[in-house]
């Protein structure tokens, strides 16, 4: 989560993303696609090349 703070470089933004998150899946359940689309709509960037270096690469990332 630090690091998508950090590229959103935004923290009410990024507040807003969580806030956002915790209330609309606060009794059900939520897929991580709700939560990347979500972060995507709230902060209006193309975050799909972040979360797949986050989210799909095995490896440790060194940069975001």
């Amino acid at each position: 989560l630090q690091a998508l703070r950090e590229k959103i470089a935004d923290d009410d933004v990024f507040f807003r993303i969580l806030k956002t998150y915790t209330a609309k899946y606060r009794s059900g359940t939520a897929t991580t696609a709700d939560f990347t689309a979500l972060a995507e709509r709230i902060s209006g960037l193309d975050l799909d090349a972040f979360f797949h270096v986050w989210l799909d690469v095995p490896e440790k990332p060194t940069t975001w």
